[in-house]
């Protein structure tokens, strides 16, 4: 049997297979089908699968299994469409778009690399797909996309440069404000470029009309109020945020004022300095006693009676001296273990504002914490307003077609 025949037989049997459900057994076939391929005839064989599958019910998720699974790998299938002639690969192309309409998913995260291929006829191949991505259902909404597709507009192919402009143009008939705005931002960065603001111009004229300019007004306008909106919400965050701050200092400046250490240490040496003058001054008098004594022994004239008595008071003195040294020494011990008390009770103290310090520490970082909740609740509101907006222009211009409709 010729390949022809033996192909005529495998796509009866592909056929057969995807009206029986059986999804997994013909990705395996077509997997194999095309791995036998040459390079000469890859292309080929992929058009007659997508020409015969396609169509049948269950035909096109055969295709996004050979797709997700890099049977079908997108930027290696565009290179290969780049090497036929123009009329074989816009042909082929058009083969491919009523997948692409449907599983624009698949084809839309390879569009940012294939579009800067060094291959022209790549980056032709990718817009052209792109063309028919916008003029479906599910359309092209990413800005980042719209700009990479506005820097083709100054493409070194004039080819490349025709099929960016369609492709604007296609997105721009559902959603002018975001051309709009791309394009705007796209000539500013480009203003002496002449050719460019011809090909914008040129754009912008297919896509707005009076409704549309009043649609992109509104929208700029809500924009704008949710920007003015942001803007005084941020604000009050900061505002909020400084006071909070504020409130902080202030309470550790109060315990600090409360609670000052370095008066507590000065108290401390001044406590020294006087227990230890009180020393001396025992000292000093328990000395002067023992002279006193000593020369009135020595040098008494009185009768030895008189002199016994006066000795006698004399050691008195000296005992009730010794007493009162002995309370003084158990006063200063008092003091002493006072003192360490009063160390004992700083350090806890120091540990006290040491852990105030922590909790309001963590005080500030729930402060942090709840302001990036309520930003985050703002742009949440945000989106809500937009997306509110944008429900509203669509309903706007719906009933502006359905009047136009009825007029006509």
């Amino acid at each position: 049997m010729t390949e022809i025949e033996n192909n005529g037989e495998l796509m009866e049997n592909i056929k057969e297979m995807i009206k029986e459900g059986k999804i997994d057994a013909v990705v395996d076939i077509i997997g194999n089908y095309l791995n036998l391929s040459t390079e000469e005839n890859y292309i080929q064989r992929l058009e007659n699968i997508i020409e015969i599958v396609s169509p049948l019910h269950g035909g096109k998720t055969v295709i996004r299994f050979l797709i997700e699974n890099l049977i079908i790998d997108i930027p290696s299938l565009l290179e290969n469409i780049s090497k036929r002639d123009n009329l074989l690969r816009y042909s082929f192309l058009l083969s491919l778009k009523s997948i692409v309409e449907e599983e624009s998913d698949l084809f839309l995260p390879h569009s940012k690399e294939l579009l800067k291929s060094e291959d022209p006829n790549v980056r032709e191949a990718l817009l052209q797909l792109l063309i028919f991505i916008a003029g479906s259902e599910k359309g092209i909404e990413e800005e980042l996309l719209i700009e990479s597709i506005s820097e083709k507009l100054t493409d070194d192919k004039d080819y490349v440069i025709e099929k960016a402009i369609q492709v604007l143009k296609a997105i721009g008939k559902k959603n002018p404000s975001i051309i709009t705005k791309v394009l705007k931002k796209y000539v500013k960065e480009c203003s002496e470029n002449e050719d460019l603001k011809k090909s914008i111009d040129e754009i912008l004229k297919a896509i707005v009309s009076l409704d549309k300019i009043e649609e992109i007004v509104e929208e700029e306008e809500v924009e704008e109020k949710v920007k003015i909106l942001a803007d005084k919400e941020i604000e009050l965050h900061e505002k909020e945020k400084e006071l909070k701050n504020k409130e902080t200092e202030l309470e550790i400046k109060e315990i600090l004022s409360d609670f000052d250490i370095s008066t507590i240490e000065k108290e401390k040496q001044l406590k020294e300095k006087e227990i230890e003058l009180q020393v001396k001054e025992v000292e000093l008098k328990e000395k002067e006693l023992k002279l006193e004594l000593e020369r009135k022994i020595e040098y008494t004239k009185e009768p030895e009676e008189i002199a016994k008595e006066k000795i006698e008071i004399l050691d008195k003195e000296l005992e009730l001296s010794k007493k009162d040294l002995e309370l003084k020494k158990k006063k200063l011990e008092l003091e002493e273990e006072e003192k360490a008390l009063e160390e004992i009770e700083i350090r806890e103290k120091e540990k006290v504002l040491q852990k105030k310090k922590e909790i309001l520490e963590k005080q500030k970082e729930l402060a942090q914490v709840e302001i990036e909740i309520k930003e985050k609740q703002i742009q949440e509101k945000e989106q809500q307003i937009l997306e509110q907006e944008i429900k509203r222009v669509e309903k706007k211009l719906d009933e502006t077609e359905e009047k136009e409709k009825d007029e006509l």
